[in-house]
């Protein structure tokens, strides 16, 4: 159920993992542990492994019990999520006694440094869009892009592409005291652990700690979904141009809306 369902040999293929279930013998599950054991020794390779078990096993009770069957992109996304949660939490456990809770909103950054969000979009014409701002100490956006890209990446590639293209953006605009925020938790934790590896992910996160290690001044922050959305709503309004699109000073009109209730203000 666990291993050889074919739904479930998709989704440990399609992991992070890339595991082919059919490569390992056992006639238990135990013993199926442990022959990939033999092969997997990382304790961080078995923290993602655990979790998208538990993913597994979650996603077959809801599709037999509820009817509900989730995609696969969502299991796996919990699953890295789960992973860098843990791993953060016990990284604040070493200087903090009481868990610090996800920031949920936006805040502004000190004084002298540019807050960078970013964030990305996938259309269904096998096109992305990839949205960045860049706000000082009171708030104020200095300055916004977004930009169509045509192509089919997975959602954790796009989200490294768009705060690629944000911090490009802001370093032109001459920026170079920054923090990058994003609300894809195993791009925050790449970034901060300075993870990296071949695969199209990974090579993108050493562009991005490549071009962080320019600057004068880069820190690295999450924020849940809810404190980005001007940085989404820039890479959905992306569909609308045909080319790069650089603010600077000003943002689109079309996003005035979610710019005023980051600051806690109404539009009109």
């Amino acid at each position: 159920m666990l291993v050889f369902c074919e739904e479930a040999k998709l989704l440990w293929y399609l992991s992070p993992l890339r595991l082919e279930v059919g490569k390992y013998n056992g006639s238990t599950f135990a013993e199926w542990c442990g022959g990939v054991r033999l092969i997997f020794k990382d304790h961080s390779w078995w923290n993602v492994f655990w979790s998208t078990l538990w993913g597994v096993w979650l996603r077959r009770t809801d599709w037999i019990f509820a009817g509900k069957k989730r995609e696969i992109t969502e299991v796996l996304h919990k699953a890295i999520s789960i992973v860098g949660e843990f791993d953060s939490a016990n990284d604040h456990g070493c200087s903090h006694s009481v868990s610090e809770p996800l920031e949920c909103k936006w805040k502004s950054p000190p004084e002298g440094v540019i807050k960078v969000n970013s964030d990305a979009a996938i259309f269904k014409s096998r096109m992305v869009g990839l949205g960045g701002v860049m706000r000082d100490s009171v708030g104020d956006v200095v300055a916004a892009t977004c930009l169509q890209v045509a192509g089919s990446f997975d959602v954790d590639v796009v989200e490294a592409m768009a705060m690629r293209h944000a911090l490009v953006i802001a370093m032109e605009s001459g920026f170079l005291r920054v923090c990058l925020e994003t609300d894809n938790i195993k791009l925050h934790y790449g970034l901060s652990k300075q993870k990296e590896d071949l695969t199209a992910f990974g090579l993108i996160t050493k562009d991005i700690l490549k071009l962080a290690n320019s600057c004068h001044e880069c820190s690295f922050a999450f924020v849940k979904r809810t404190g980005n959305q001007v940085a989404h709503s820039l890479a959905k309004l992306s569909s609308k141009f045909v080319s790069l699109r650089v603010w600077l000073e000003e943002y689109p009109i079309e996003i005035h809306e979610v710019v005023m209730a980051d600051l806690g203000l109404s539009s009109t």
